[in-house]
């Protein structure tokens, strides 16, 4: 397993004459760890059928690729992994624990600051859908179908609006189809 740390943006001064050329023709960007070593330098010692897995400084997942040069590691860690556990992504839900990627745990502040976010999206969706179901109404030309479509996606936003974030276990509303 390979793991490189703590990059930060290349000084200036540690700049070769052909890397402050491109900085200045181009605007490249570089990156090296704690160690010192150039992020594109580090970039051909990864294996070409492993995971790199960028994580923040609290171990907290942030992006997982195969290729290494899709990957911009400011102020972050890169580890090298033959396998990742099913269903991990860089959704903010998972962590590397200093051997592998693991979902994470939340304090219950986090959970609930998770779960605001949750509702706020299905909120705004549900007044998306409701939106042009409401004018057609208003209108007076809202099909049958579109007049229960617009009930059932109140009934729903309704719901969600009565969601309590802090509540810990939330028992999400079911999602109006069409």
């Amino acid at each position: 397993m390979k793991m490189y740390k703590n990059f930060n943006k290349t000084d200036i001064e540690a700049l070769s004459e052909k890397q402050r050329e491109l900085k200045y023709n181009i605007n490249a960007s570089y990156l090296q760890d704690e160690n010192g070593d150039d992020w594109y330098d580090l970039q051909k010692t990864f294996q070409p059928d492993t995971f790199k897995v960028m994580f923040d400084e609290k171990n907290t997942v942030v992006s997982i690729a195969r290729d290494a040069s899709t990957l911009f590691p400011l102020n972050c860690n890169i580890v090298e992994l033959d396998s990742l556990p099913e269903g991990a992504e860089n959704n903010g839900e998972w962590i590397f624990d200093g051997h592998q990627v693991v979902r994470g745990t939340y304090t219950e502040a986090e959970r609930t600051r998770q779960a605001a976010r949750e509702k706020e999206k299905w909120m705004d969706r549900a007044s998306k859908a409701i939106g042009p179901l409401a004018d057609a109404v208003e209108l007076g030309i809202a099909t049958e179908q579109e007049v229960q479509a617009l009930k059932n996606w109140k009934a729903y936003r309704v719901a969600l609006h009565r969601l309590d974030p802090k509540a810990g276990e939330i028992t999400w509303p079911e999602v109006p189809r069409g």
